[in-house]
């Protein structure tokens, strides 16, 4: 089978036997997996925040089940949340469940870019494998764990009754975030990017669309909020440039959502002391569990959002190269590898 590893300098296409499962795992025929912005930081060492696998947005089939393994059956169609919690442990019972030691301990093998990969029985026995139903297109299946990312992200702002929103970096995911903060009610929505195309997307979704780079975002956000600034900014783009704009858009006693993953060893630039003259808020939020996986499962099968206008380019396994240089001349929006 064919596989995309990480190897030596960037990535690798081997030919590898069809792994088979073993007691309590299931193996996977990847029907459809998503290209996300920490493979490609992976890829170029500037991620550490897991193990070295990439691939890890798939939906496929079940193609066997190890030994013990009745809660699934061959040629259902799947989609596997590649992390999990155990549900006891300290981090899990204090509200930190991503924060789990076993939360990145396991993995798909040898990774969703893979015609065949196996989930571990630490995943199938806590139920993160997700049964689809007959028809739903696999590369929109796909984009159910980066859109559980986005609901548990929402479920952390913390700001009381928050009227308006801006997204700094219109990717798939600030993309994916304008639609589910309108879905939700949200009554102003500003999306930030330097990309026309992702633009005018934004403004489809129903986001007051702003190019930073042509006017004075901050001011522009400010005459439209009273003068205030936004309740809440989400960081939805990788650059270390992103979350210091976020923060001067984000009034006082706003609050700022950082969701994007910047490169490794990335600092802040920004006045500290702002921070806390003006009371701005800065929460993190990383993954999603399988309470997410589930909801945003619900929203795609209910086509809730709006996931045809998201991909925008598919690539072969073999074309795993040109997948690559699309993502990083930002030519498209998502990016779905397939067998």
């Amino acid at each position: 089978m064919k596989s995309v590893v990480i190897g030596s300098e960037g990535f690798e296409i081997v030919e590898l036997e069809t792994p088979q499962p073993g007691p309590g795992e299931v193996l996977i025929k990847m029907l459809a997996c998503g290209l996300c912005g920490t493979d490609v930081e992976k890829l170029e060492g500037r991620y550490k925040g897991s193990k070295p696998v990439i691939g890890h947005e798939a939906a496929g089939i079940v193609a066997a089940v190890g030994e013990g393994v009745t809660s699934l059956k061959i040629g259902e169609a799947v989609v596997p949340h590649h992390h999990v919690n155990c549900g006891s442990c300290y981090y899990c019972i204090k509200g930190s469940p991503t924060m789990c030691p076993s939360y990145r301990e396991y993995n798909f093998t040898p990774g969703g870019f893979s015609e065949y990969f196996i989930v571990p029985k630490f995943i199938v026995e806590r139920r993160g494998i997700h049964k689809i139903p007959p028809g739903l297109d696999p590369i929109h299946a796909c984009l159910t764990e980066p859109t559980a990312c986005i609901l548990r992200a929402i479920k952390r702002i913390a700001v009381e009754e928050p009227e308006s929103y801006a997204v700094v970096g219109l990717g798939a995911m600030g993309l994916t975030f304008t639609q589910i903060l309108r879905l939700n009610g949200a009554e102003q929505v500003f999306g930030l990017d330097i990309n026309p195309l992702r633009l005018e997307v934004a403004e489809k979704y129903g986001a007051t669309p702003l190019n930073p780079s042509t006017i004075d975002a901050v001011e522009k956000v400010r005459d439209m909020t009273g003068g205030r600034g936004v309740d809440v900014s989400i960081i939805a783009a990788g650059s270390p440039l992103a979350l210091p704009l976020g923060i001067r858009l984000a009034r006082r006693g706003g609050q700022v959502l950082l969701f994007a993953v910047p490169p490794h060893g990335s600092t802040l630039q920004h006045d500290i002391s702002d921070l806390i003259v003006r009371e701005v808020t800065i929460i993190p939020s990383n993954a999603a569990t399988d309470r997410e996986m589930a909801e945003a499962l619900n929203l795609i099968v209910n086509s809730r959002i709006d996931l045809r206008g998201l991909v925008t380019h598919s690539y072969r396994i073999e074309e795993f190269e040109g997948a690559l240089r699309t993502f990083k001349n930002g030519e498209g929006i998502k990016i779905v590898i397939t067998p």
